[in-house]
């Protein structure tokens, strides 16, 4: 009896033994020390830093209902919704040469950037006062929408298919002449011949 009390009692010291020190192992696994954690903000820090930059063509509204291209270059994160911002913001700010004018004719914001691994993006945009989009005739509405879609499926390889929101909601159209509840594809025709 002595025995079986003795031996249950090793067992059972080992078995405490043999958990704390696992826990203690995991313990070191799990939780990281201050050596690791500085290397893992190091590595944060140098993802964050990391800046592309390149050349890319924006498309404007231009002469004869097609779009202008007007060369830029623009710096991003390399991943495909820092890209997309990117361009979304320097299209909304580019500067128009020769032919073309300005996309819109009132401050309009990116609200929301959603690539889907298929190839369409959702791109949500609202007046910086909060209002509807701009009114236009039937070629502007046309030339503003695809410059929109031909500046992003033209310089971002992730986006074959645009869907245009304003203010969250996708509208049956943005000035009452182009449908833009579905994707929109970029229409070669548009561009310059």
């Amino acid at each position: 009896m002595i025995r079986r009390a003795a031996a249950a009692w090793t067992a059972a010291a080992l078995a405490l033994a043999l958990g704390a020190a696992g826990s203690i192992a995991c313990g070191r696994r799990d939780a990281p020390t201050g050596a690791d954690r500085t290397r893992a903000d190091e590595e944060e820090r140098a993802e964050e830093a990391v800046v592309e930059r390149r050349r890319v063509t924006l498309w404007l509204p231009g002469a004869a209902g097609r779009l202008a291209p007007v060369e830029a270059e623009i710096e991003s994160a390399p991943e495909p919704r820092a890209r997309i911002a990117a361009l979304v913001a320097a299209l909304l700010a580019a500067e128009p040469e020769g032919d073309a004018v300005a996309l819109f004719p009132v401050a309009v914001e990116l609200s929301a950037v959603l690539p889907t691994a298929d190839g369409t993006l959702y791109l949500d945009l609202r007046r910086a006062d909060g209002g509807e989009p701009p009114g236009a005739g039937s070629t502007l509405e046309t030339q503003r929408i695809y410059a929109i879609v031909h500046t992003l499926t033209r310089n971002e390889p992730s986006v074959e298919r645009v869907v245009l929101l304003w203010n969250g909601e996708q509208r049956l159209s943005f000035s009452g002449h182009l449908d833009t509840s579905r994707p929109l594809h970029p229409r070669p025709e548009l561009e310059p011949r």
